[in-house]
């Protein structure tokens, strides 16, 4: 009897823990699976973009995070000068690995 009662404690603790996991966040994650771009930011409000700058950081096990996924590192690397747009792309499976990917639209000056 005792042993069915902690594995429905355990179950209980499992589902709760599994439902409340999306509830209230800056972006919608899925519970087994996040694949999204979400727009962050326009620039200087030109919709016309020469290059595409990214910068990622990623996560391992929620424990562990490294990178810089800044719009400056995302700028450097595609040398741009000039915003037009910011976007945010999401990959994270299970919460075990994730990488967070910042785009930058602009141009060189």
């Amino acid at each position: 009897m005792k042993l069915k009662f902690k594995a429905l404690i355990v179950a209980l603790s499992l589902a709760s823990i599994a439902l409340t996991t999306g509830c209230a966040t800056a972006i919608p994650l899925g519970l087994v699976n996040t694949m999204i771009t979400t727009p962050v930011t326009v620039g200087n409000g030109e919709i016309r973009f020469e290059r595409t700058g990214e910068a990622s950081c990623y996560s391992l096990l929620g424990l562990f995070a490294w990178g810089d996924s800044s719009i400056n590192a995302a700028c450097k690397n595609s040398n741009i000068h000039r915003v037009g747009w910011v976007s945010t792309r999401v990959n994270n499976f299970l919460g075990i690995y994730g990488v967070y990917t910042t785009l930058v639209y602009g141009q060189a000056e």
